[in-house]
């Protein structure tokens, strides 16, 4: 271990230690101490936006500005504001019934208790979005976090440190920066709560050290999310609505379409459309300004095997673009969008999730055969839809499983503010945004106030000739 991890993993040490001390001094800070700290969220990265846009294409070798913009910038800015607004309405108590013969005007409800400290490790992919999104709803619930930015991401984990921590207090939020060994040791800590975002295979390693110290976790995680189309919907409309969900983070998404059904006569058909798409709006995919890189040469090279293992069971490919180009340090690694035509069973791209410009097709006769393939398979962050038969359309979403499901959409589960996002089985557990989000990260504390109207002797030992009428009334006469 170099001197700077040694480094690294004693200021998370400090912080931590830090934070646990303030939060025990103060567990449970006001709504108006909670809605100043999320207003001071949208004036953060707004103020930051071009020099968070620099460091994500500095990290990526190119990402373009307006993709920061829309998806690291303005969507974390109205999460934060959002969260502001419902405060109020999150953290009123909910009043739950008693039974009044036996407690009278007593009262039962419960009441959302901070956490306390929760520790974040966002993946790579929205390096923002993925750290300062589910801030809001961990502040909203009147925790304190640490956030420990992906070792993918160096440039926008320096920029967010400077930032956060010019906007918060050390003791409420701040941001701790490294690489494996910080990583590893980051979700062996005793946290209130701990997120993690990326692999379901680093998801298994986080989640074996939390349940060491019976720590509560959300994971997000992987997923082959299916996207089918029935024969009416192979229309440019839906082609469009598909592909600009493909096209984001250039595929680089845990809920982006992974892989596509389509009826066996109109494969070509299909294929036909995606083109026409691509290169009607942004031309030569490759090289297109609108489509950001592939992050690094090792994501790179392993989406490279997946194709080259492709190929050598003679499985069809069509590159959307020009050559693929591995990049170096100065140059970008680009890839030609490249659909695959029925990979075959037990191929790379048949059992590993793709997160890139890459596009398995497969080929279907009857809809059952769908159903089935993806019942048989793991269960994804999204199954997504493109159909005007609601019949079908029903019968797939009563008949799957999944984290989310869009009809003539991809990816929209994620998308909104008001709604829980997670995963299920090896795809995640657990939920932010939202409500879902302000109560993944609070305690739902069941609270009881006694009346003196109350009859407790009906029910409190030592048990006597009441209990004993009282229970002869309720189990009618079980009780001699």
């Amino acid at each position: 271990m170099t001197h700077a991890d040694h480094a690294a993993i004693a200021q998370l040490e400090d912080v931590f230690q830090q934070q646990k001390a303030a939060y025990l001094k103060a567990p449970h800070p006001t709504l108006d101490e909670r809605r100043e700290l999320l207003q001071a969220i949208p004036g953060m990265v707004l103020a930051n936006a071009k020099r968070l846009a620099e460091a994500l294409n500095s990290d990526y070798g190119y990402h373009p500005e307006m993709m920061t913009y829309a998806h690291d910038v303005v969507s974390v800015a109205g999460r934060a504001q959002y969260a502001a607004s419902m405060l109020e309405t999150w953290t009123a108590r909910e009043y739950r019934e008693m039974e009044p013969h036996i407690y009278g005007s007593s009262k039962a409800y419960i009441e959302y208790q901070p956490k306390g400290v929760i520790g974040n490790m966002p993946a790579w992919n929205f390096p923002v979005e993925l750290t300062v999104g589910p801030l809001c709803e961990m502040l909203a619930a009147g925790n304190r976090a640490i956030i420990k930015p992906s070792e993918q991401t160096p440039a926008v984990g320096e920029v967010l440190a400077e930032i956060i921590g010019a906007t918060f207090d050390r003791d409420r939020v701040a941001v701790v920066n490294g690489g494996i060994d910080l990583a590893k040791h980051f979700s062996t800590l005793h946290w209130d709560h701990l997120l993690y975002t990326g692999s379901t295979a680093i998801g298994r390693e986080v989640m074996m050290n939390a349940a060491k110290n019976l720590v509560p976790v959300t994971l997000e995680l992987g997923g082959k999310n299916p996207t089918v189309f029935t024969e009416e919907a192979l229309t440019p409309e839906n082609i469009r609505a598909m592909m600009g969900m493909k096209m984001t983070k250039n595929g680089q998404v845990c809920i982006n379409v992974d892989h596509s059904y389509v009826p066996a006569g109109s494969v070509d058909r299909f294929v036909n459309l995606i083109k026409d798409f691509v290169e009607n709006t942004v031309g030569d995919y490759t090289q297109a300004p609108q489509i950001c890189s592939v992050i690094n040469t090792r994501q790179f090279d392993r989406l490279g095997s997946y194709l080259d293992d492709a190929r050598q069971r003679d499985t069809a490919i069509i590159e959307v673009g020009s050559a693929a180009q591995r990049g170096d340090d100065s140059t970008p690694s680009r890839m030609p969008l490249t659909l695959v035509i029925n990979p075959e069973q037990g191929s790379l791209l048949d059992r590993n999730e793709v997160f890139g410009p890459i596009l398995p097709i497969y080929t279907y006769t009857d809809f059952d055969q769908v159903i089935g393939s993806i019942q048989s398979g793991d269960r994804p962050q999204g199954v997504y839809v493109f159909s005007d038969q609601q019949e079908l359309v029903d019968k797939l979403r009563l008949n799957t499983s999944s984290g989310g499901f869009c009809v003539n959409a991809a990816g929209l589960q994620g998308a909104q503010e008001s709604m829980g996002f997670g995963g299920v089985g090896k795809s995640g557990m657990g939920r932010h945004h939202g409500v879902e989000g302000f109560r993944e990260f609070s305690n739902p504390r069941g609270c009881v106030e006694v009346a003196r109207d109350n009859n407790l002797d009906l029910i409190m030992s030592p048990h006597g000739e009441v209990t004993r009428e009282f229970l002869k009334q309720a189990t009618g006469g079980l009780l001699d």
